[in-house]
């Protein structure tokens, strides 16, 4: 798919790792920004009042992680690029945004392209502000570099950077598990997705 480019998002995954939130009513805790359980009930249920969990191939369960994996993964990035002097501000968005919808037929075809992929249309912003946060990372550490250069430049400062981050999700939605590189869901029966409250 035109996404294809953003599948960097799953490097960045994996050198994610935490343990439970302790802030009741967050969902998750990144570097110190917190994603409210609210927050990740509207992502999800944006996504599925477009599409449902069985035609993603996917469980509930797995659909409220999808959504809980971009929302921190977003956050992450931020800091990366804040800690980096690289800013995205939301006119860089609505360009790159128009640049990438030049490649469909219309929005609402973007928005199916991104929704097969487990992307809320809420949420496609986010995906260009990563998109844009990652290139001019590895552009201003190789500003000369080619792509690969820069994308090597870019894997590398995460590296460095992640070791100090703390990353952390609430234990009724799982725990970052840096090898399949995503939240694993809790076998607590008492768990319920957000939607569901």
């Amino acid at each position: 798919m035109r996404f294809r480019k953003f599948a960097l998002v799953a490097v960045i995954a994996l050198l994610l790792s935490g343990c439970g939130a302790s802030n009741s009513g967050n969902a998750a805790r990144v570097a110190g920004t917190n994603i409210s359980e609210s927050a990740l009930s509207v992502a999800v249920q944006d996504l599925a009042s477009q599409v449902t969990a069985s035609e993603l191939g996917i469980s509930d369960a797995e659909l409220t992680i999808e959504v809980l994996n971009r929302l921190v993964i977003t956050e992450f990035i931020r800091k990366l690029g804040a800690e980096a002097g690289v800013t995205v501000t939301s006119s860089d968005v609505a360009a790159e945004r128009s640049r990438v919808l030049a490649e469909f037929e219309s929005v609402q075809a973007m928005e199916e392209a991104g929704l097969q992929q487990a992307i809320a249309p809420s949420l496609l912003n986010s995906v260009f502000e990563i998109s844009l946060f990652v290139n001019g990372i590895g552009e201003k550490l190789e500003p000369t570099g080619d792509a690969a250069a820069q994308q090597s430049a870019f894997e590398s400062f995460l590296s460095a950077f992640v070791d100090s981050a703390v990353i952390e999700v609430s234990p009724k939605y799982g725990q970052w598990n840096a090898a399949s590189a995503s939240v694993i869901a809790t076998t607590n029966p008492l768990v319920i997705a957000p939607e569901e409250k």
